[in-house]
């Protein structure tokens, strides 16, 4: 298994993993479930044995508005797939791109007096820092570790064996909204289906899309979905911050039918067909059908240029890349320089000069990447908008005791957990 598999463990395993290995990453266009047996894995790499995806009813900006319809759109999503694979499931990694996800950096000091450094010293320490963290009205999804330091001494990975003063560990800890975090948890359950863990989605889709080279060097993982995009950076193969921002593609399409006037459905149809935000080699004078609202409010015939639309798809995939890069700019000033070179993937990347758009935007080499560490996908699958949900798969099965000695503390076995308390409210409730 590659370096970047064996640091980016973020769960202890050590209670054992099941024979199925199933992932659910539920955005806000839509849901997409896949599900692989353990033993079918090469390499490090999962093989889908079927996968579901159905459209998201109920959430709006990655935020819950309608339990039942979302609930039912996550029965469909499921069940597709385990028609799809023959196999039935009953745990599921979870995927969630927003609304307010966030990263923060912990920090503990453990006073050794001149001891060697073992196993259970850095389980300690990163207990007492995952124990520091506690913020009001926040869950905690995933930590992962940023490095130890030994009497001063820092950048260290493994410090066992070594003789200290003092040890301290830093871990970034990726958490959400408590409320909003309990309604997604709680119609994942009422679909009878428990939660094993719940990642941040630019997280997964970095493991599905970055090469080697790009996570231990330094890439930005941006997850440009329809009502979310999500930026996820990596360094030295950890995760190193994360950044929300609750803007997507589906605020484009809503101007596209401004401005044609016609419906949300129609402008999304043209720009998944004709879509782009740039002039493009040829066809930018080419007449399209798009359908305007006539006097009784049904549609009615009309046609448009592809570089008309172009032109009304660009200002808002603009903004939101400058507000991306505004949020990302900030953080890099206030904390650890973030790294430039950005890999683009989600549903919403696939827009015609979308690319050449971010290169502007970000100043930065731009790469638009589909998931590439994860087999069987198909050509439906295989596409950027599966990126979340592929990642996810490869995570669960990367998962195993962390490597330092340490067990982070999840949704699978934190202490009056999240996932605990909702699945204990529903049990009462329903």
């Amino acid at each position: 298994m590659s370096s970047l598999a064996q640091r980016t463990n973020v769960r202890d395993r050590a209670h054992g993993r099941g024979t199925i290995m199933a992932a659910l990453d539920i955005g806000s266009s839509k849901i997409t479930c896949m599900i692989a047996r353990r033993a079918d894995s090469t390499n490090g790499e999962p093989r889908v044995a079927g996968a579901g995806m159905q459209q998201t009813k109920g959430m709006r900006s990655g935020a819950v508005v309608d339990l039942d319809n979302l609930e039912r759109s996550i029965r469909l999503a499921v069940e597709q797939a385990e028609r799809a694979a023959d196999l039935r499931i009953t745990e599921v990694v979870l995927g969630v791109s927003g609304p307010d996800l966030r990263s923060d950096v912990v920090r503990a000091r453990l006073p050794l007096g001149g001891r060697e450094v073992k196993a259970e010293h850095m389980r300690d320490v990163r207990v007492a820092a995952l124990d520091g963290f506690q913020p009001q009205g926040r869950e905690v999804l995933h930590s992962a570790p940023l490095g130890f330091t030994v009497d001063g001494t820092s950048g260290i990975k493994d410090p066992r064996g070594m003789f200290a003063d003092s040890l301290t560990a830093s871990f970034l800890v990726v958490s959400a909204p408590t409320a909003g975090l309990r309604n997604i948890v709680q119609c994942v359950s009422r679909a009878h289906l428990d939660v094993a863990a719940i990642l941040a989605a630019p997280y997964a889709a970095g493991l599905a899309c970055l090469v080697e080279d790009e996570a231990e060097q330094g890439a930005m993982v941006i997850d440009f979905g329809a009502g979310v995009t999500s930026a996820a950076a990596f360094f030295d193969g950890e995760l190193i911050h994360v950044e929300t921002l609750p803007m997507g593609g589906a605020r484009a399409s809503s101007d596209l039918a401004q401005g044609l006037g016609t419906t949300f459905a129609a402008a999304e149809r043209m720009k998944v067909q004709h879509g782009a935000v740039g002039p493009t080699e040829s066809g930018a004078l080419d007449m399209i059908e798009a359908p305007r609202l006539g006097p009784d409010g049904r549609l009615e015939a009309h046609q448009c240029t592809r570089a008309d639309v172009a032109q009304m798809l660009r200002p808002r995939i603009e903004e939101i890349l400058e507000l991306m890069d505004g949020r990302l700019s900030k953080a890099s000033a206030t904390g650890r320089p973030l790294p430039r070179r950005i890999v683009l993937t989600g549903g919403s990347s696939q827009l015609a000069c979308l690319k050449e758009l971010a290169e502007d935007v970000f100043r930065a080499p731009v790469r638009l990447a589909k998931p590439a560490n994860i087999k069987g996908l198909g050509e439906t699958y295989s596409s950027p908008a599966f990126a979340a949900a592929s990642g996810l798969l490869r995570w669960d099965l990367m998962g195993s005791p962390d490597p330092r000695g340490g067990s982070d503390r999840t949704a699978t076995d934190q202490s009056g957990s999240l996932v605990r308390q909702v699945f204990g409210w529903v049990q009462k409730n329903f």
